[in-house]
């Protein structure tokens, strides 16, 4: 994660919590997404797209994905 950090956002995916950080890089916006309280779960799922908002979605798309 080479970026700044532009933002942290913090939301429910099923019945665990998530951690999403935000950064600007020089391909695009990077979402990486990390479950809080869900120790069985893959540690990390990243995604890079030029549009913030999709990247978080993508993002939790996985997340949820991986809680299932």
């Amino acid at each position: 994660m080479a970026g700044y950090k532009v933002d942290e956002l913090y939301r429910e995916v099923g019945k665990y919590k998530a951690r999403i950080d935000v950064y600007i890089t020089a391909r695009g916006y990077e979402a990486a997404a990390v479950f809080l309280d869900n120790p069985n779960a893959k540690p990390m799922v990243k995604f890079v797209d030029r549009n913030k908002d999709r990247a978080i979605v993508l993002a939790l798309e996985q997340l949820a994905r991986i809680s299932i």
